[in-house]
């Protein structure tokens, strides 16, 4: 699916720079038809492959299990040291011809070998059954594997068992300081591999495991805290809020940071491709948040409520995020784009946590109804396809609520259309005119970056 709306894009553009001239006609073809031919068909063998090793590994752990009696205890030791040791052997002779992929799938049957080995072990000395201890061995051994071999295979098994020991390491009268840093020890590890060997898998991963790692210190607090609802209520808002927008800011103020640097840094690919992988994820949590927040209005109470913006949770990731908006702003000053970027963040994480200030509907509707408004509108203007979808999902569900909750006749939602389509056709003509003079501003200030540069 993102490869197809990459070919559509690349598409679109070189139709627009065809117009432009800056791409000639046969060039474009060329171009297109190289892609073309790149139809998928070149990876089928890799991910059927992919697929025989996971059967292959599940066949011999079943007929170990077939034949636990027959086989001595020895021999199944050995059986699984043996195989962990020749699929690395082989993954170093594929990778030291080139082969990569087959080095890809050898680790990960090396580290699929080593999770069941280490099930096979417990019940060969009848080890006591711990769940969250065999997770971490498993996380352990992948990032061993990941790191040693660049393998994006054994990086999404050590990431499926960072979580998994995350979810059923969760003891809430047991907290220990210790795990809280091995946590971010397996995040910090999943992340810069996922930047180093740049694949799509990892980096999702790594965003799922960043989400995980912080519900588990957040789930904590609540429960340290034993407090009412409404503050939890707040501090969900404004902690996934918050870091939701930090996930989308941290891009764009790195690449103000790099504009306004004298020594002008490079980010390598890997980097750059993390970066995007956050602002989708960032974007996307934005616009749930906005439509939860809505659901959420009746729930809390404002005089209660206040006081979970001050923990932790809440505290830390909405203080970065309003940093990282005030840096935006004033780096920003003289790029009409990068205004609407940190404007509109900004106005979303304030409709997210304007709950708690008041509880009509109206208003903070209202505000949720701008934010999504705004988003997509920057989605247009960025020409990000994944957060326009996000955005008009997120203005779909929080329209189709307000029609069901506020709007009960057929005179009152012909009067809601009718105001929203005011709205937005006066938005569309503001934006319009805001475009054409930030068009013709623009061409002076883009020959002055560029002599600058």
């Amino acid at each position: 699916m993102f490869d197809w709306i990459y070919k559509k894009r690349l598409k679109d553009d070189l139709e627009h720079w065809v117009d432009k001239g800056w791409v000639t006609a046969d060039a474009a073809v060329t171009i297109l038809n190289d892609q073309e031919q790149d139809d998928g068909r070149s990876r089928l063998p890799l991910a059927l492959a992919g697929i025989g090793m996971v059967c292959v590994a599940l066949a011999i752990f079943a007929f170990i299990a077939a034949n636990w009696s027959a086989i001595p205890k020895p021999v199944k030791l050995g059986g699984i040291a043996l195989l962990v040791l020749g699929s690395h052997g082989l993954a170093a002779l594929a990778w030291a011809r080139g082969r990569t992929g087959i080095a890809d799938l050898a680790t990960g049957f090396a580290t699929l070998v080593f999770v069941g080995g280490m099930a096979l072990v417990g019940q060969i000395f009848h080890l006591p059954s711990d769940w969250a201890g065999g997770a971490f061995l498993v996380c352990l051994g992948g990032l061993a594997a990941a790191w040693l071999s660049g393998s994006k295979t054994s990086l999404i098994v050590a990431a499926v068992a960072a979580i998994s020991w995350h979810v059923s390491g969760f003891d809430l009268e047991h907290r220990v300081t210790a795990e809280s840093l091995l946590g971010l020890f397996f995040l910090v590890a999943v992340f810069l591999h996922a930047i180093v060997f740049p694949a799509r898998t990892s980096r999702w991963a790594a965003m799922c495991l960043l989400w995980v790692t912080y519900g588990r210190w957040f789930a904590e607090t609540a429960d340290f805290l034993n407090t009412n609802d409404e503050v939890i209520l707040t501090m969900m808002l404004a902690g996934v809020g918050g870091l939701a927008a930090v996930l989308v800011l941290m891009d764009p103020i790195a690449d103000l940071f790099v504009k306004w640097s004298s020594q002008l840094p490079q980010r390598s690919h890997g980097r750059w491709l993390m970066s995007r992988s956050m602002q989708d994820a960032g974007f996307f949590v934005l616009c749930v948040m906005l439509v939860f927040s809505l659901f959420m209005v009746p729930e809390i109470d404002t005089r209660a409520a206040a006081a979970g913006l001050l923990h932790p949770p809440a505290l830390v990731p909405l203080a970065l995020s309003i940093l990282l908006i005030a840096a935006g702003l004033v780096l920003s000053f003289k790029t009409a784009k990068s205004r609407a970027l940190f404007g509109a963040v900004a106005l979303a994480l304030v409709a997210i946590i304007f709950p708690v200030v008041t509880q009509n509907v109206l208003i903070v509707a209202a505000f949720i109804l701008a934010a999504l408004i705004a988003l997509c509108a920057l989605a247009t203007w960025f020409n990000n396809r994944f957060w326009l979808l996000c955005a008009y999902f997120g203005l779909t569900a929080v329209a189709l609520w307000l029609l069901q909750v506020t709007i009960g006749s057929l005179l009152g939602q012909s009067l809601f259309f009718l105001v929203a389509g005011h709205v937005l056709l006066g938005m569309a003509l503001w934006l319009a005119r805001l475009f054409k003079s930030g068009g013709k501003a623009g061409d002076g200030t883009g020959k002055l970056v560029e002599g600058k540069t």
